[in-house]
C-alpha cells in the first residue's frame, strides 16, 4: 500500500511543470498572461518552490501516487503532458513531456508516455484504481505499482462529484458561513495553509475530482498563497 498523498510530492509535480513556462502568477489571474517572470517563493522546509504558472488554461487530468512514484497527467489546450517524480530519489524523471490516450478496455483509460527506451503508462479505472507500468522496449515491465490518493479530472457540466462545477481561469467568492480552508492538497485531510473569510475573492488555477471524498477541489491563488478549497464553498465571479 503506498503512503498517503505527500503535498510535496504534487508541489514537485506542478514545479516541473512550471520550468517549461515562463510566466508566474504573482499578479491576479487576469494580468497573468501578460505577467514576466517572479521570483520564487521559499517554502517552510527551506526548499526554493515555484507557485503555479500559467500561459493558457491547464487542468490535471490525472494525479495518483505509488509506493516509488508521483505521477501527474495534465492537458493545456487539447495537448496532453505527464510529470513523473520519484519520491525516493527526489528526482523528476519526467518533466512536461508530451502523453496521448490510448486505446483501452472500457472500464479504464490509459495514459502513455514514451521518452527515451521505455514507455510510461498511467491508468485508472472507473473504480478509482489507479496504476502506473513502465515497460522497456523489449516488453520488460520495469516497474509496475498500484497507486492511492488519486484525483482525476472534471469536465465542466454535470457531474458525479459534489460541489459547484466551473472552469479555472476565474475568479471565485468564498461561500462559507465563517471561513474556507485553504489546504495544502485536495483533500479533507491535508495541512491548512491559511484560513480565507467568507466573501473574500480567489483566483482559481485548477479543478480536480477527489476519489477519496467525492468532492470538486479547486487550486486557487490568495495573498500570494496557493492552496486547494473544496468546490462547495466556493462560486464563481
Amino acid at each position: 500500500m503506498s503512503a498517503p498523498l505527500n503535498s510535496n510530492a504534487f508541489v514537485k509535480l506542478k514545479t516541473a511543470w512550471l520550468i517549461a513556462i515562463p510566466a508566474v502568477i504573482m499578479l491576479p489571474l487576469g494580468s497573468v498572461l501578460a505577467a514576466t517572470t517572479a521570483p520564487p517563493a521559499t517554502s517552510n522546509l527551506g526548499r526554493t518552490e515555484l507557485l503555479l504558472a500559467q500561459e493558457s488554461i491547464t487542468e490535471t487530468v490525472l494525479y495518483f501516487e505509488t509506493a516509488s512514484r508521483a505521477v501527474r497527467i495534465y492537458r493545456r489546450g487539447s495537448d496532453l503532458f505527464m510529470n513523473l517524480y520519484n519520491r525516493r530519489t527526489d528526482v523528476v524523471e519526467v518533466n512536461s513531456t508530451p502523453a496521448e490516450l490510448v486505446p483501452s478496455t472500457r472500464d479504464q483509460t490509459v495514459y502513455k508516455n514514451s521518452l527515451g527506451e521505455v514507455d510510461r503508462m498511467a491508468r485508472v479505472t472507473i473504480r478509482g484504481e489507479a496504476e502506473l507500468e513502465i515497460v522497456a522496449a523489449d516488453g520488460e515491465v520495469i516497474l509496475s505499482e498500484p497507486g492511492s490518493s488519486t484525483v482525476v479530472g472534471v469536465p465542466s457540466g454535470e457531474t458525479d462529484f459534489q460541489g459547484n462545477n466551473f472552469a479555472p481561469g476565474t475568479g471565485a467568492i468564498v461561500l462559507a458561513s465563517r471561513y474556507a480552508n485553504l489546504r495544502q492538497s485536495p483533500n479533507g485531510g491535508s495541512n491548512v495553509i491559511t484560513t480565507v473569510p467568507r466573501r473574500e475573492f480567489v483566483d482559481v488555477l485548477d479543478r480536480v475530482g477527489s476519489l477519496r471524498d467525492g468532492f470538486i477541489w479547486y487550486q486557487v491563488l490568495y495573498n500570494g498563497q496557493t492552496g486547494w478549497v473544496r468546490g462547495d464553498l466556493l462560486q464563481p465571479t
